[in-house]
């Protein structure tokens, strides 16, 4: 029996669509804890932040052409803020993530010249960065201001999609397990976006104009050569905020 872990977001819902297999078992959970099992070795694979496999590389196997990227917009990774960007002093980071707050790092950082103290409290920030279903039920909520999509003000910069999980695989599990999760994966996308169009798709909590804009517009689940490119660039640069 594998274990596989699945983050318990929105975004991974067409991954897991028809995801079944007698030798899997799915774990779930939140990306920066699935890092920490798969690390542990607790669970053999799973779809996780992709800064594990940038500054581990040689732990861990890349499943082939599979991903949870952005195409311009990602749309559930944001940075909620009282004020202008520039104006930025104190920023709350969601501990859900790896890969998004090292992004938002490099932004702040490095794009936009800040030096933002970064706060335990959300109570005492004037920007917040939530991914996953957090920030898309904050974002309905219309509470702040400024809402700055973390992927677009990479593609501004860069002008590249960004890639935010891939599907690792311990170096030491069965190699038969990388062919396993790219057909479950393959055969669960396109089960899901069939099914979507014929309006046989519902996720309790969001409305089908919710769910189209979401899978047609902002999430990517293919890693071609551009997503590779710019996971590269990005591992060049996330050094910096280790």
């Amino acid at each position: 029996m594998f274990k596989v872990g699945k983050v318990s977001y929105l975004n991974t819902v067409p991954l897991f669509y028809r995801f079944e297999d007698i030798m899997i078992e799915l774990v779930e959970g939140e990306p920066s804890y699935l890092v920490s099992l798969l690390r542990d070795g607790k669970i053999h694979a799973g779809i996780v932040s992709s800064v594990e496999y940038l500054f581990n590389r040689s732990q861990y196997r890349v499943v082939p052409g599979l991903c949870v990227a952005s195409k311009q917009r990602i749309c559930s990774v944001l940075l909620f803020s009282k004020r202008p960007m520039l104006e930025i002093k104190r920023v709350y980071l969601t501990p859900a993530s790896l890969t998004s707050k090292i992004l938002c790092k490099h932004l702040l950082e490095d794009v936009y010249k800040l030096k933002p103290e970064y706060v335990e409290s959300r109570e005492s920030a004037d920007a917040l960065l939530l991914i996953g279903d957090d920030a898309l039920y904050e974002k309905r909520l219309g509470r702040f201001e400024y809402v700055y999509d973390l992927a677009e003000e990479w593609h501004k910069v860069y002008g590249l999609p960004f890639v935010f999980a891939l599907f690792l695989v311990r170096k030491d599990a069965d190699p038969s397990l990388d062919k396993l999760i790219e057909e479950l994966a393959l055969k669960s996308i396109k089960a899901f976006y069939e099914d979507f169009a014929q309006g046989r798709v519902e996720v309790e909590g969001f409305s089908r104009d919710e769910l189209k804009d979401y899978f047609y517009h902002c999430i990517d689940y293919f890693l071609d050569e551009e997503k590779e490119r710019s996971l590269e660039l990005f591992g060049s640069l996330a050094y910096n905020h280790r």
